[in-house]
């Protein structure tokens, strides 16, 4: 099992590596042609798709993940494939409600929620990838259940080629209208390279279904998805609302701090858009364990292997930390020539030098969350999430408009400092109890 899980760990790291490699160098490419408004932008309009995304998959793809190994080690094939099946007739009509009501409400939602008419169009492009990607969740929860990690992992190649494909022409036909167009058309690519995806799980999805047929109809399998996803779902949901409301407060704060509507956007896209997603994206692998930890840590949590456990859960934060040390000093010594390759400008490299110090706190909260849910504490950190994005909210209201983008680099610290000290420290109180 040991052997099983390190190979596993090793399709997901390299499939994960090679991904978000080419999805990270992607986004230095747009960024370069949308600049640091365009990506400003595209994080507004990122923020109301976490919204749409958690409304659309309702928590069922980790509720899938856990259920899925508690009946495969039980043996009851049929319980898995009813789990799976329930929880994609629930994405799918959920993802139908989110997009027609994003079609009707395009326009206000841009202007009165998100600030910014000019992101509607993109909107409506974005939208159609919540169904694709609820479905692709729940299907990805099941195969890493069942550990054949290779085919969510193959997916993750398709989805970029055509992703990368798709935007690159996009851009070139509607970037010189203007920088509305330019985000509808890296929306537009997203929804289709998630399409592609998509339709790759749902053909193996298919040929496994053979195999999950035979014996008795379980009678209630909806209760235990729904004890793990509504929990889950509430707590992304929360906190992607929170998020969402986060950014367009970060635009009126700095506006109210003497920005330029423009150079307010340009400052939600150098940190939004820019600084954060380089700090986190050498995290990709160890990012790759914490996605196998749930369907794990579920695992040897029904089968009261405690012994198992502790050494899975201990070996794991012992690299994960190790990892986030040497990460920060990458980007403590070298974060001008890094900025330089990758924007074409070290006008960042200060802020990702100060943010760096983060990343291993970033990993353990990371873990940490993971773990939790494996065991089961969805409801612990529902409560963490919405503490943290609402005190984040108040110090952004109350601080930025008073110190501006320094008030914002340190409340972001502050914030990870809190949450991984929440979820770290309950990890080892619940460890302690066993």
């Amino acid at each position: 099992m040991k052997n099983q899980m390190l190979q596993s760990a090793g399709i997901l790291a390299f499939s994960g590596i090679c991904a978000k490699s080419f999805d990270f160098a992607f986004r230095a490419f747009y960024s370069r042609q949308l600049g640091t408004e365009g990506m400003g932008l595209l994080s507004l309009g990122f923020g109301l798709h976490g919204v749409m995304l958690t409304v659309c998959t309702a928590g069922l793809g980790v509720a899938v993940s856990k259920v899925v190994s508690e009946y495969l080690e039980q043996k009851e094939l049929t319980a898995v494939r009813q789990s799976v099946n329930l929880a994609l007739w629930g994405v799918g009509c959920l993802g139908l409600a989110v997009i027609l009501c994003i079609l009707v409400g395009a326009e206000w939602i841009a202007k009165s929620l998100l600030g910014d008419g000019r992101i509607a169009a993109g909107l409506c492009c974005l939208v159609p990838s919540v169904l694709f990607m609820g479905i692709s969740y729940c299907l990805k929860g099941y195969f890493y259940a069942c550990r054949k990690v290779w085919i969510p992992a193959s997916s993750e190649f398709l989805e970029q080629a055509v992703k990368f494909l798709s935007i690159s022409l996009l851009l070139q036909w509607f970037l010189p209208k203007g920088i509305g167009y330019g985000c509808a058309a890296v929306f537009s690519g997203i929804s289709i390279g998630e399409c592609s995806s998509c339709l790759y799980l749902t053909l193996f999805y298919c040929k496994e279904l053979p195999s999950l047929r035979g014996g008795e109809e379980k009678s209630k399998v909806f209760a235990p998805l729904l004890k793990v996803s509504f929990p889950s779902m509430v707590s992304s949901l929360s906190g992607s609302a929170l998020r969402m409301q986060e950014e367009v407060r970060i635009v009126s704060a700095l506006k109210r701090f003497g920005f330029t509507h423009a150079a307010a956007v340009s400052g939600l896209g150098m940190v939004h858009g820019m600084v954060l997603p380089m700090l986190v994206f050498p995290l990709t692998l160890l990012g790759s364990v914490t996605t196998l930890l749930v369907p794990e840590i579920a695992r040897r949590n029904a089968l009261k292997n405690k012994i198992r456990l502790l050494r899975v859960v201990k070996k794991v934060y012992q690299v994960g930390f190790l990892g986030g040390v040497f990460i920060f000093l990458v980007f403590l010594g070298f974060a001008r020539p890094l900025t330089e390759l990758v924007y074409g400008s070290s006008a960042v490299a200060p802020v990702v030098r100060v943010l760096a110090v983060l990343t291993p706190l970033m990993v353990l909260d990371s873990l940490s969350f993971a773990i939790l849910n494996g065991l089961g504490k969805q409801v612990s950190l529902l409560v963490y999430s919405i503490t943290d994005s609402l005190l984040r909210l108040m110090a952004i209201y109350c601080l930025v408009p008073k110190f501006g983008m320094d008030a914002l680099y340190c409340i972001i610290a502050v914030s990870n400092l809190f949450t991984c000290g929440l979820s770290f420290g309950t990890v080892c109180r619940i460890l302690k109890k066993l």
